[in-house]
Order: C-alpha cells, then structure tokens, then sequence
C-alpha cells in the first residue's frame, strides 16, 4: 500500500465550572480542511519540454475515509479524528461533497501533525478521474483523461512546530498537482498515446497502460499542506 498523506481534525470542547458555580470555557481552536488544486499547464522537466505541455482542469477525487492526528510530546497532546463517509473533491474549485466543516481542538503547541486519506474504490466509477489537454510539439491540443481506481492510504505532513491558541482559526490547505504525477513520462509516450472513439487519450490500467503505471508509480495524491489563519 502506498502512502503519500493528508490532514483533518477533531477532539471535543468542554464545560468548567467551579464551587458551584458554571463558567463558559475559553473558545478553542476551529480548524478547517480544504483543497487547493494545480490546474496551471505544466512543461515537467527535461520529460516534456517546450512547448509540450500538460494540464489537468476538471474532474473528480472521492475519497472513503479521512484521518487527522495532532501530537505534542510537551504536554502529552494527542488528537486524533476520523471522517468514514464518502468525499468527492471537486478539482475544478477544490470544493468538497459534503463540506468539511471545522472541528475544534485543544489549544497548545504540537510539534507533528499528518492527514492520512483512503480512496473510494467501490463506487460506480474510479477514485480519480481528471480531465486535462496534452499540447504536443507541433501546438496541437489533444484532450486527456486520467483514471486511477485503488483502494489505496496516502498521508500529508507537515513537520514543526505549530501552534493553536484559543479562538484561533486556521484551515489545513491540501495541495493537488496532478503533473507532478505525471514527471515520470516524456512527451513522446503522450504524443505517441492511443485516443479512444471521442478521441480522448485515457490513462487507466486497461487503456495506455505502459503510461499509467509510470503515473502510478508516482502517485503521491497531495504534494504540500499548509497551516493558514
């Protein structure tokens, strides 16, 4: 299994009250997940050069599963949370079905967090499906679909020190660079790729194969994550 990550949250607030008398908890920490996704057309390396070009700008990620887990070796912190419901990703926006709302978290200095998320690989179509344009040397536009189908775990960290102080905002920003997927093959298996019917070059373990496990081998699902207030 491959692993490549992610990020979410979760833990509980709760009521104080002392000699009798109920006081209101300090607000904690709110974080957010959210998805920010490449769409800009890409010359990757040496692999495509000038003016080949790659670009994914539509289509979908579902996930089945959402891990976060927060630590602090200073205070003995741990959060951790789980989301078990399917999530599509809209790569067009980033915007998630259904929203992922915030979750609250004890305030404190944690030195690790990760996001750890598993593809749906039972539904009606593949995990990822992604819909781009492969420009070739002559500038001619050839459109290009990316299937990949696995029930596969990929992890996100961010390493450091980070902080949440009560009341604070912040959202775990994920990044998806599909391209960067894509470093490991060269213009010319892309120029040389079989279309379909539509005259779509589909990379899927059935259609281009020799290109798609040159992609899979390289998967990583999320390239960065972020802490942003």
């Amino acid at each position: 299994m491959k692993t490549s990550s992610l990020l979410l949250i979760g833990s509980l607030a709760l009521g104080m009250f002392a000699c009798g008398e109920k006081e209101t908890a300090a607000p904690q920490p709110q974080v957010g997940l959210s998805f920010n996704t490449v769409k800009e057309a890409a010359a990757m390396g040496a692999r495509l050069s000038a003016p080949n070009s790659l670009s994914f700008t539509s289509g979908t990620i579902t996930l089945k599963e959402i891990q976060f887990e927060v630590e602090s070796d200073v205070d003995s912190l741990e959060v951790e949370f789980e989301l078990e419901q399917d999530v599509t990703i809209d790569f067009a926006t980033g915007a998630t079905s259904p929203d992922i709302s915030t979750i609250t978290i004890p305030a404190g200095t944690y030195e690790e967090f990760e996001i750890e998320m598993e593809l749906q690989d039972q539904g009606t179509k593949p995990a990822i499906v992604l819909n781009g344009t492969f420009i070739d040397a002559q500038g001619e536009a050839h459109p290009i679909r990316f299937e990949f189908n696995s029930g596969e775990t990929f992890e996100v960290e961010r390493e450091g020190v980070i902080t949440f102080a009560e009341g604070q905002s912040m959202v775990a920003q994920v990044t998806f660079d599909p391209t960067v997927w894509f470093a490991g093959v060269s213009s010319a298996q892309l120029a040389g790729a079989v279309k379909n019917a539509e005259g779509v070059i589909v990379i899927s373990s059935t259609q281009n194969t020799d290109i798609f496990e040159v992609v899979a081998d390289g998967l990583d699902l999320a390239t960065d994550v972020e802490m942003e207030d």
